[in-house]
């Protein structure tokens, strides 16, 4: 199979979220038409029943002409009620088509994108797929920077023509309630949750309760009991705790709603100058960050978004089949091998990449995770520690993950396993393929005054020496001169 065959199961994994935000506005629209279908209904009925009654009263009539003014203009107010009743519907019901129409087009534009992906990176249009995808991640990317680069991800997406694959408005929304909870103000997320309050219940997500207790606390800080305990009893007891509970277990350390509720009922008893640290930490502004990074996490999922950037999470992939102990050394003191130097023979390794930007290491007995932010070398399960094998070389300027800005990202990955080195030429800039062997490429100019050598491509010197008077060979690095009689083959092991 051809190395430049694309595989869409693997092309598309990072895409899949740019399907379900629009799909998720899609359903929002429809389930707001039904609710205003069933609730216009009942006006609806009773339009019907005016329509009637006054019906009866001009054919009660004998001559319309002859009613008296009061009677006319009572009947003439009635038309009108039922006239404006009914052109706020149609243009309730207007407002929610252009939305339908305008969700439904992002998702058949989406769709066309994903289907459009050539099979082969050979392809000619290839290339302007792969524009359009960076330029999404890069879109993505401005919108997760804080503050968000509104402006330079608008113009970039009316640049690229990609309008509709960016979620402007949902971004908007998120940056809005930020806005709000950086100013420590309640009222952005409240709102949001009560737009949302079903699908948190659905999740068991903790947001609103952690909200509420937040409100509760400012109100215990500006030492004002009586609102305090008012709000208390109305947002906040024993049962929406127990809803705010997740099912999954708790981190250790963390406290449960339930522990939570009862350790702040006792601050309407200690000033915010407490020295109790318990109390201190509730206190604390601290905790505004904590709730911006709940609700952040929250809305990511609650709009299958993963938590790091789109941007990030390709460079991370390619970083993770470069990445060796070194382009990014092994820290100090740790006591297992990379899985760069796993031993060879043993069982395969499995890296999977999750939804939330993860990258997973599996062993050959069970999983042993090797999420972005840990420690990069953890053991693996079902499988004995390999020692730390000897390393030599040094950072190559041909590396991207050595010679780039890439490196910082590095520390966030897993080491690679390489089963062979890839050689790339320094002097052509391509990867060798093959070694030394009969008909190979692989050979090293050798110094004959330290011993040590480099390794390059047969192609790359008979460039050099095509640029010397006598033929020969002028070593890159060091300038030593070399006959073709002095190259020495190399052989991969």
């Amino acid at each position: 199979m051809s190395t430049s065959r694309l595989v869409p199961d693997q092309v598309l994994l990072l895409e899949q979220a740019s399907l379900k935000a629009p799909l998720e506005g899609l359903r929002r629209v429809q389930k707001q038409t039904q609710k205003t279908y069933d609730y216009n209904l009942q006006a609806a009925s009773t339009v019907q029943k005016d329509l009637d009654a006054l019906i009866r009263k001009v054919n009660a009539v004998p001559d319309v002409a002859s009613l008296d003014p009061a009677a006319r203009a009572e009947m003439l107010k009635t038309v009108d009620g039922m006239l404006s009743r009914m052109r706020g519907l149609k243009r309730k019901l207007a407002d929610l088509e252009l939305q339908s129409e305008k969700s439904l087009r992002v998702v058949q534009t989406r769709i066309d994108h994903l289907a459009a992906l050539p099979e082969s990176m050979d392809s000619p249009e290839y290339a302007g797929w792969a524009r359009k995808r960076l330029s999404h991640h890069l879109v993505d990317y401005f919108h997760r920077a804080s503050p968000p680069l509104k402006r330079s991800a608008k113009a970039l997406a009316e640049e690229e023509g990609i309008v509709d694959l960016v979620d402007d408005e949902l971004w908007d929304e998120m940056a809005k309630v930020e806005r709000g909870l950086d100013e420590q103000s309640l009222d952005e997320i409240l709102s949001w949750v009560g737009e949302n309050r079903t699908a948190l219940k659905k999740t068991k997500s903790p947001l609103e309760f952690t909200i509420h207790l937040q409100a509760y606390i400012e109100l215990c800080r500006a030492r004002d009991p009586v609102k305090a305990i008012t709000y208390a009893r109305k947002h906040l007891s024993p049962a929406t705790a127990a809803e705010a509970t997740p099912d999954v277990g708790m981190s250790e350390g963390t406290l449960s709603p339930m522990e939570e509720l009862s350790r702040a009922m006792a601050l309407l008893a200690y000033p915010p100058d407490t020295t109790c640290p318990a109390y201190q930490e509730l206190y604390s502004p601290a905790r505004w960050s904590t709730l911006r990074s709940l609700f952040r996490t929250t809305f990511f999922t609650l709009h299958s978004l993963p938590s790091v950037p789109l941007l990030h999470i390709s460079l991370q992939a390619g970083i993770a089949s470069l990445k060796t102990p070194i382009c990014v050394p092994v820290p100090q003191g740790v006591q297992t091998a990379p899985p760069s130097a796993y031993p060879l023979g043993g069982p395969p390794l499995r890296t999977t990449i999750t939804s939330d930007g993860e990258i997973i290491l599996s062993g050959p007995e069970g999983p042993s995770p090797l999420a972005t932010g840990t420690a990069p070398t953890p053991v693996l399960s079902g499988s004995p520690a390999p020692p730390i094998h000897g390393l030599e070389g040094r950072p190559s300027r041909d590396c991207p993950l050595c010679s780039s800005p890439l490196c910082k990202l590095g520390p966030e990955v897993p080491y690679s396993h390489h089963v062979n080195s890839t050689i790339v030429c320094g002097i052509t800039g391509k990867v060798v393929e093959g070694d030394g062997g009969e008909g190979g490429q692989l050979v090293a100019l050798v110094s004959r005054a330290t011993g040590e050598g480099h390794v390059y491509s047969k192609e790359g010197l008979v460039l050099r020496a095509s640029q010397h008077p006598e033929g020969k060979i002028v070593e890159p690095t060091t300038g030593e001169v070399f006959g073709w009689e002095d190259l020495k083959k190399v052989f991969i092991s």
